[in-house]
């Protein structure tokens, strides 16, 4: 049974991007309303769904977060990938309005699996600077985290690899096996514990198989009736490649978990390849096999597009 208000909407923050459109998405077939908090209202045409209100907001603008989550119970939160210092900012502001607006629970989306130590790895610290001070808010809340995001593959300049050049290159080799999950999957995990009220856990959303890259690519080519190959792009490469694309030393940046996956293995492979196992608040949640991710999104691998998802 749902512990959700229908009549009332779900904020849902970075809404116009892939992974927050994919909760409003799953929000709306679920039968919820959704407030997209939004920068630019006119530059969201994907958004202009019945049952999804628009509201502008700024992370780093307290009183814009509040006007967003006004006359709201619940919420999904998740951050842009940033500096540690500039994520932390923006989930206290977030959780500030939260708290302020009287909201009652929330879903917190990390960008990758944790630790059972704390270590000096950069997303790894901003994870655990975002779940401070979710516990330091005081409100109920779970926390989602994902493997890695098959949506991946539908990067601009991933899928003119793999349809064109006939080859997926992402920093990761291709011995390293992986429970690979996607934007849709975590949607609906997400959901199901807001509408469950299932608060106070962490999980950690996986696909169904642990892969090694030969095997991701095999069972993607099968269906997307393309065949390509995994190579594993050495890491130099892909922070130049980065930079040129984000800016001198974003590559850095974004490279970092993955030079500590090359570096502690055992870790790697804790946070990576270990297929999903049920969690108590996810009874009934079956994960996506990949060759079946691959077929439902088969025109998508042919279509042209511009919205870069971070890895």
């Amino acid at each position: 049974m749902s512990v959700i208000d229908r009549s009332k909407p779900i904020v849902v923050f970075l809404a116009a991007g892939v992974q927050g459109g994919a909760v409003a998405r799953a929000a709306l077939s679920r039968g919820l309303k959704v407030r997209a908090l939004v920068r630019d209202r006119k530059r969201v045409p994907g958004l202009n769904l019945a049952g999804i209100e628009l509201a502008e907001g700024d992370l780093h603008d307290v009183a814009s977060l509040g006007a967003a989550s006004a006359d709201i119970d619940h919420a999904v939160l998740q951050l842009p990938i940033g500096s540690t210092d500039e994520m932390k900012t923006q989930a206290e502001n977030a959780l500030a309005a939260f708290t302020a607006m009287g909201v009652r629970s929330f879903i917190l989306k990390l960008a990758s699996a944790s630790r059972p130590l704390p270590c000096e790895e950069p997303s790894f610290v901003a994870n655990q600077m975002i779940e401070d001070a979710a516990r330091r808010a005081g409100l109920p809340f779970a926390i989602v985290r994902p493997t890695m995001y098959l949506d991946n593959l539908l990067k601009p300049s991933a899928r003119v690899e793999i349809m064109e050049r006939g080859v997926f290159a992402p920093p990761i080799p291709a011995t390293q096996r992986i429970a690979w999950t996607s934007v849709d999957d975590c949607a609906e995990a997400a959901l199901m514990l807001l509408e469950r009220g299932a608060m106070g856990g962490d999980y950690r959303i996986a696909g169904p198989e642990s892969l090694t890259g030969d095997e991701l690519a095999s069972r993607v080519s099968i269906g997307i009736g393309r065949t390509f190959v995994y190579h594993g792009q050495p890491l130099d490469e892909f922070e130049r490649e980065v930079d040129v694309a984000m800016g001198a030393g974003v590559g850095r940046r974004v490279a970092s978990k993955f030079r500590y996956f090359a570096a502690h293995s055992d870790d790697a492979d804790t946070i990576l390849a270990a297929p999903f196992r049920p969690q108590v608040g996810l009874e009934g949640f079956t994960p996506t096999a990949v060759a079946s991710w691959a077929l439902a999104n088969r025109d998508n691998f042919n279509r042209a597009g511009d919205t870069e998802m971070s890895r």
